[in-house]
């Protein structure tokens, strides 16, 4: 502003007042007595420098992504939702100077959607600081961990990581995502079971929860062998655990033990040892026993 527009200003402003017409801040405005603040669409704003859109061929996903199995359906919906609700959310990147691209910290699935959508941008947020390769992993295992639509194994793999890359807890995973212990430890315990029986769990045929039971049992024997009855009897969780609970219950110390009597008889060349269910044993019931052991004998060499 020029010296003589400042002046004109403030010559114009002193007559006003002259006239009693005081200028009054926006915030001090009164119109019958009512304040009408001055507030402005900017106030409170703040710009991200980060934020911006990037053309999706210069963009490329992890290639350790932690998340494998994409389904065509949801990626589908999403790609229609991208069509007609626009990007409701930034996908998160990183520059990689081995690629000469942006690579996806966060937010696969909504680029393979923008791809299926036949976009050419996709809106960003650019990480430009440096990162470690346990804060890459770390972000996009816990941000795809937060995701419903998880795979079980998947989820319990990520689990996996999260505690073998920073040395944490089942407590403190289930700290960082916000969810229990037990659904931490239970997850787990699916990879216990052989791959096998894992994919039957991905595919949905065995329950995680069924799955979790299945995986207390010793063996991969014993565990195919009620995985297959989950499937083709479609046990439940319950039914699923009481079966497993009859096969590895241990056998209480304090039961009293079943009362056994052993009669050993030598005859010629030989040693015959019978065995009853009972206290005590008469002459007659070795007789008996005998005599049907005998018939036995005779009926096979018949």
């Amino acid at each position: 502003m020029s010296r003589a527009e400042q002046l004109a200003e403030r010559l114009g402003r002193n007559m006003n007042e002259s006239l009693g017409a005081r200028l009054m801040t926006p915030e001090s405005q009164a119109v019958a007595g009512k304040v009408i603040p001055g507030v402005s669409p900017e106030d409170g704003r703040t710009r991200d420098r980060q934020a911006g859109h990037m053309e999706l061929d210069r963009i490329m996903p992890d290639p350790d992504q932690p998340r494998k199995t994409f389904t065509e359906e949801s990626l589908q919906q999403l790609a229609q939702s991208l069509k007609t609700a626009g990007q409701l959310q930034p996908i998160r990147v990183r520059w990689n100077a081995d690629h000469a691209k942006w690579v996806i910290i966060s937010g696969d699935r909504r680029y393979r959607a923008a791809i299926i959508a036949g976009l050419k941008t996709i809106a960003c947020l650019f990480v430009d600081r440096p990162l470690t390769e346990s804060e890459i992993r770390q972000e996009s295992l816990i941000e795809n961990l937060l995701r419903e639509d998880l795979l079980p194994i998947e989820a319990a793999q990520g689990y996996r990581q999260l505690m073998e890359m920073n040395g944490w807890t089942i407590q403190q995973v289930a700290e960082a995502l916000n969810i229990t212990k037990g659904t931490v430890s239970k997850s787990l315990s699916l990879l216990k079971l052989p791959p096998d029986i894992q994919a039957q769990v991905d595919e949905g045929k065995i329950s995680p929860s069924a799955g979790y039971e299945v995986s207390r049992l010793d063996g991969e024997a014993a565990q195919r062998e009620l995985a297959a009855r989950i499937v083709t009897d479609g046990l439940k969780r319950d039914e699923t655990g009481e079966a497993v609970g009859k096969t590895s219950r241990p056998k209480s110390k304090d039961a009293e033990p079943k009362a056994t009597t052993t009669k050993v008889l030598h005859v010629t060349g030989a040693k015959l040892s019978i065995t009853w269910q009972k206290k005590t044993v008469r002459n007659k019931d070795i007789i008996d026993a005998l005599e049907q052991a005998l018939a036995q004998v005779r009926e096979k060499a018949s």
